[in-house]
């Protein structure tokens, strides 16, 4: 199963559950300016909400698709439980590439709340996921 692992994070919270679905899988997780540069079966993806939408960097990276994608599996954070899954669907559908029904997200921490999030037990839980994922 060919897997790739890409991320887009401002904080270094989503670069962080990117790093643990690393460990699980060994295979390098990578910011979106790095284009994939070959097929995939899952494409790992991960974004986060900033001002209640995903970065428009998110949709660039889309348009840098030149491979086949099985299907996506999106992972986030984000200051409040609002996921960027429905966005990365909207996304996924322009582009005909499958999104998995199974996402990861968790908090971050933002402005003061959700002090140290995510936290060791969030990074347990995405390898977890990952593992059932793959």
């Amino acid at each position: 199963m060919d897997i790739a692992i890409r991320y887009y994070s401002k904080t270094g919270h989503t670069k962080k559950l990117a790093q643990a679905i690393s460990e699980v899988t060994n295979v390098e997780a990578l910011s979106i300016s790095h284009k994939l540069e070959s097929n995939v079966d899952i494409l790992f993806l991960g974004t986060s909400i900033y001002g209640n939408s995903i970065d428009p960097q998110i949709p660039g990276f889309f348009d840098s698709i030149d491979v086949k994608v099985g299907k996506i599996v999106n992972f986030s954070t984000a200051g409040t439980n609002i996921s960027t899954y429905e966005k990365i669907k909207q996304l996924a559908s322009q582009y005909d590439i499958e999104l998995s029904q199974q996402e990861f997200h968790c908090l971050g921490e933002f402005g003061g709340m959700n002090l140290d999030k995510p936290d060791s037990n969030d990074i347990e839980n995405i390898k977890e996921f990952t593992r059932n994922i793959i």
